[in-house]
C-alpha cells in the first residue's frame, strides 16, 4: 500500500509529541493515531488478483480460499456501494485487501469515499482497466475529488500492453506508447500499472521485454512504481485466429514473475482468479477457480507460485534494480550483459533462449538475479567468484556457500549475494 500523510495528520502527531514529554498518556494516544497508517503499510509486495472474488460471491469461505492461494488483495468492479463494503469487511477477516468500485463512487463520491477511507479492508479505487489519453484525463477529475477526501489509499489504472506498435495510436490516442505512459504519469494514480501475457501457443511475445524496458524507463523518470502481470487464466488470444493462452503452469507463471520482479516491479498482479466467463467467445477456462466458485488444478499452481513468490519478494519489494540485461538471446530493446558483476570473475549462461541478468541493491548489499527465459526447459549457469564475499541465496533468502555451476529449471531464478 502507498501511504500519504496529510499535513493535518502531521501536526496532530507534533502535538502528541510535544505533549508526551509532560504526560505519558499521551504516548498511548500517539500509538493509537499511528495505527491505522501501520495497518495499511505492512512493508510487503501486493499480490493482486484481477478479477478476485466476485461482489455475488462474498462469504467467509470465498475469501478465506482466496487468502490461503496466496493473495493480498482482490480487484472487482462491484455493482453497488453495499456489495462493495461488505466485501471490505469481510476480506479484512482473512487479510485480505480490496480493488473496487461501484456506481455510487461517481453518484456520491463524497459518501463513499468518506467511508471507505474508514475501511482496514478496503485497499484502493478502481478507476478504469486500459484507457485511452483522453480518458485518463477525464477520470483524473474523479480522482481529484476522491483524493480531497481519501488520499491514503491507491487509485488504480491498468494500461495497455505494447504487443503492436501499429494499433498503439488508434487504441489509446497516443502518438506512441512512450508518450501513453507519460500520460499515465500524469494522472495521481501512486503507480503505474499495465498488463502484458508473453506465453501464447505462438510462443513468447517478441515486444514483451521491450515492453518492460519502457514501463521501468518511465517508473525510473516519474519516480511511480510500476506493477505487472502474469497470467493464470487460459483463454484465446484476440484477433488472432488458431492461436491462444495456454493453461498456466508452474514455469510460465515463474518466467512471467520473475521477468517482472527482475525489472523492478513493486506488486504482481494475476488475470485472473475467479474465472471471468466460462462460454464466453474469448474461452475463458483453468482458472483457478470456476464461475461457480470451485477450485481447479490451476488453484494449487498458483498457490505454490505465490509461496515461492512472498519469500522471495522480501528482497526485490524497496530494493533498487541498478541494471537489468540480457545474455544470448538479446530482445529487441533490451542491451546485452557485457560487464562482470561485482565480486565475479565469470558468468556463463548455457541455454537455448538465454538469461536475463539484473543487479540490484537493498539495505546496503549488492545482489545478482538471473533467470531462464526457457520455460519448457532448465539452463546452465556457471559461475565464478573472486573472493569469499557473494553468497548463494536459496528461494527463502537464506545464504549458503556458492557454488560454480546450477542449474536453474524452466522459468526460474538464481540469487546470489555479491557484496
Amino acid at each position: 500500500m502507498i501511504i500519504t500523510i496529510t499535513s493535518q495528520y502531521y501536526i496532530i502527531l507534533y502535538v502528541l509529541l510535544e505533549k508526551m514529554k509532560k504526560n505519558s498518556i499521551y504516548l498511548i494516544l500517539l500509538l493509537l493515531c499511528l495505527l491505522p497508517v501501520t495497518a495499511r503499510a505492512n512493508g510487503k509486495m501486493p499480490i493482486i488478483a484481477y478479477w478476485g472474488v466476485p461482489d455475488y460471491a462474498t462469504s467467509d469461505e470465498a475469501f478465506r480460499t482466496f487468502s490461503e492461494c496466496g493473495f493480498t488483495v482482490s480487484l472487482y468492479p462491484y455493482s453497488s456501494y453495499d456489495k462493495l463494503l461488505k466485501a471490505c469487511k469481510t476480506a479484512e477477516k482473512y487479510g485480505v485487501g480490496i480493488i473496487g468500485n461501484c456506481p455510487e463512487l461517481h453518484s456520491k463520491t463524497t459518501m463513499v469515499a468518506r467511508s471507505l477511507k474508514q475501511e482496514n479492508g478496503f485497499f484502493g479505487y478502481l478507476i478504469q482497466d486500459e484507457p485511452t489519453v483522453p480518458q485518463m484525463r477525464q477520470q483524473q477529475q474523479l480522482i481529484s475529488r476522491i483524493k480531497n477526501i481519501d488520499s491514503t489509499h491507491c487509485f488504480y489504472i491498468n494500461l495497455f500492453p505494447f504487443y503492436n506498435p501499429a494499433w498503439i495510436e488508434p487504441s489509446t490516442k497516443a502518438k506512441n506508447y512512450q508518450e501513453y505512459l507519460k500520460a499515465a504519469s500524469a494522472t495521481s494514480c501512486q503507480q503505474l500499472s499495465f498488463d502484458y501475457y508473453p506465453v501464447t501457443t505462438n510462443g513468447i511475445r517478441s515486444t514483451w521485454y521491450q515492453n518492460l524496458e519502457m514501463v521501468r524507463k518511465e517508473s525510473l523518470s516519474s519516480g511511480k512504481p510500476f506493477w505487472a502481470f502474469a497470467l493464470s487464466t487460459a483463454h484465446d488470444v484476440p484477433y488472432n485466429e488458431g492461436n491462444y493462452y495456454p493453461t498456466a503452469t508452474l514455469a510460465s507463471l515463474r518466467l512471467q514473475i520473475y521477468s517482472n520482479l527482475t525489472y523492478g516491479a513493486q506488486a504482481i498482479q494475476y488475470f485472473t482468479y475467479w474465472n471471468p466467463g466460462e462460454g464466453d467467445k474469448q474461452g475463458f477456462r483453468d482458472a483457478p477457480v470456476t464461475s461457480k466458485g470451485q477450485k481447479t488444478k490451476t488453484w494449487n499452481t498458483v498457490q505454490q507460485m505465490n509461496q515461492e513468490l512472498k519469500n522471495i519478494a522480501k528482497l526485490f519489494y524497496g530494493a533498487k534494480v541498478t541494471s537489468v540485461k540480457h545474455m544470448k538471446i538479446i530482445p529487441q530493446g533490451c542491451s546485452k550483459q557485457n560487464t562482470m558483476p561485482v565480486n565475479l570473475s565469470s558468468l556463463k549462461v548455457v541455454s537455448s533462449k538465454g538469461a536475463i541478468i539484473s543487479q540490484l541493491n537493498k539495505d546496503g548489499h549488492q545482489y545478482l538475479a538471473i533467470v531462464n527465459k526457457n520455460h519448457w526447459d532448465s539452463m546452465t549457469v556457471l559461475i565464478k567468484a573472486k573472493n569469499n564475499t557473494p553468497r548463494h541465496l536459496t528461494k527463502t533468502l537464506q545464504e549458503e556457500t556458492m557454488n560454480t555451476s546450477y542449474t536453474v529449471p524452466a522459468g526460474d531464478i538464481l540469487l546470489f549475494r555479491l557484496s
